[in-house]
C-alpha cells in the first residue's frame, strides 16, 4: 500500500469539503443538511490543525492530529452505502463516490 502523505491528505480534504457543501445545498431535506453539515465541519477541524504545519511538513505520512476526524471515517462509510438516496445530482454523486473512499483509505493505517 502506497503511504499516502500531508498534501495527499490536503488535496483529498478540499475537495471532499467542497462534495459535502455541494451535498448539503443540494439537498431539501433537513436531516441530510445535518449529516452533510457534521461531517464538513469535523473535516474542517482537521484541516485547519493541517494548516498549522509548514510547507516542508507536506511530504511527511499523514496522520489524523484531530481524534474527532477518526470518527468521520466511520460516518463516511455509513453515508457511502446510502449515497444514491440522499444525493440526487450525478456530478456530486460522482465526487463523493470516489472521494469518500479515498478520505477512509487516509484513517487506516
Amino acid at each position: 500500500m502506497n503511504q499516502k502523505t500531508v498534501a495527499d491528505a490536503l488535496n483529498v480534504f478540499y475537495e471532499l469539503g467542497s462534495a459535502l457543501s455541494d451535498a448539503y445545498w443540494e439537498t431539501n431535506d433537513i436531516d441530510n443538511k445535518d449529516i452533510f453539515f457534521a461531517m464538513k465541519l469535523m473535516l474542517q477541524e482537521e484541516l485547519d490543525e493541517l494548516h498549522k504545519l509548514s510547507m516542508q511538513d507536506h511530504i511527511y505520512p499523514y496522520e489524523p492530529i484531530n481524534p474527532n476526524v477518526v470518527r468521520l471515517s466511520g460516518k463516511l462509510r455509513t453515508l457511502h452505502k446510502g449515497l444514491d438516496d440522499i444525493v440526487y445530482r450525478p456530478q456530486t454523486l460522482m465526487l463523493l463516490e470516489e472521494l469518500i473512499p479515498s478520505a477512509c483509505d487516509l484513517f487506516e493505517k
